[in-house]
């Protein structure tokens, strides 16, 4: 499957603020429409990213039209916005202006595009789509430009209920694809399968199957783990990043689309939006 290069210039790489920057995850732009002709964008994460960076002061560096990096920097006094009644939401959001937008080369992910309980019901969205995952491989992100990797696998299972990450329960799909950490925040896409009866040479009915359009699906959580057991001394094991990426499943966690529309439309951060647009709408 060729992936458009668009959904490369939907995600940006996320950082404490540190010299030099130490990139520890992905975010993502997302537009939410006011009006048919116009809308207001947002940044979205991982809450267990946004955590690790923390809110005093952070940074997220994304391409600009002028081939050079651009770097959004909070040098405090912006909160991430998280799921108003669930916190097992793995979620986090920050409405995102700058006086120089016109000069990032970005790509929004429209809400008509998420995948959400109606569109995955309309798309017949199910185990064996196609799913494509956009983020930071933190082994090389790029030097005078970020470049996302894409990781690509298969829906595996759409749980009906929460499922344990280990520590709680949470809703989520999961997709056969293996995971790595600067992964964490990035969008997941994928392709519903689009069917077109056929006849066949004896008169039976047949399908062909090929791709259909692309959806939102949700936001990379993390992936699962193999329990790690060794009778090496402590001090002979490999430890931390690289130990535990090499024996996960190969199956990564994904935040329904849904769950993150529901933080999108947090009473507050609607309110902080509709006050935005109005100011915008006056000048």
């Amino acid at each position: 499957m060729r992936v458009t290069d668009k959904v490369l210039k939907c995600v940006g790489f996320i950082s404490p603020d540190t010299e030099p920057l130490q990139y520890c995850g992905t975010a993502f732009v997302v537009s939410v429409s006011c009006e048919e002709n116009s809308g207001v964008l947002h940044l979205v994460t991982a809450k267990h990213v946004a955590e690790a960076v923390g809110n005093d002061s952070f940074v997220i560096t994304m391409n600009g039209t002028d081939g050079l990096p651009r770097f959004i920097k909070n040098g405090g006094g912006i909160r991430w916005f998280n799921h108003p009644t669930d916190d097992s939401v793995d979620v986090a959001v920050i409405p995102f202006a700058s006086g120089i937008i016109g000069q990032y080369d970005i790509q929004d992910i429209p809400i008509s595009m998420f995948a959400t309980d109606d569109k995955i019901v309309e798309y017949d969205i199910g185990v064996g789509d196609e799913v494509f995952i956009v983020g930071l491989f933190t082994r090389f992100m790029g030097h005078s430009l970020i470049s996302p990797i894409v990781r690509t696998g298969n829906i595996a299972m759409m749980p009906k209920e929460k499922i344990s990450n280990g520590t709680e329960e949470i809703d989520a799909y999961l997709a056969e694809g293996r995971s790595i950490g600067g992964l964490s925040g990035s969008p997941a896409f994928c392709r519903s399968t689009l069917n077109i009866p056929l006849q066949s040479s004896d008169g039976s009915q047949a399908r062909l199957s090929g791709l259909g359009p692309i959806h939102f699906l949700g936001l990379v959580h993390g992936h699962w783990y193999v329990p790690i057991t060794s009778t090496e001394p402590k001090e002979s094991q490999v430890t931390n990043l690289e130990r535990n990426e090499s024996v996960n499943l190969g199956i990564s966690v994904i935040i329904p689309a849904k769950k993150i529309l529901e933080v999108i439309y947090n009473p507050e951060l609607v309110r902080i939006r509709e006050d935005a647009f109005r100011r915008t709408a006056h000048t």
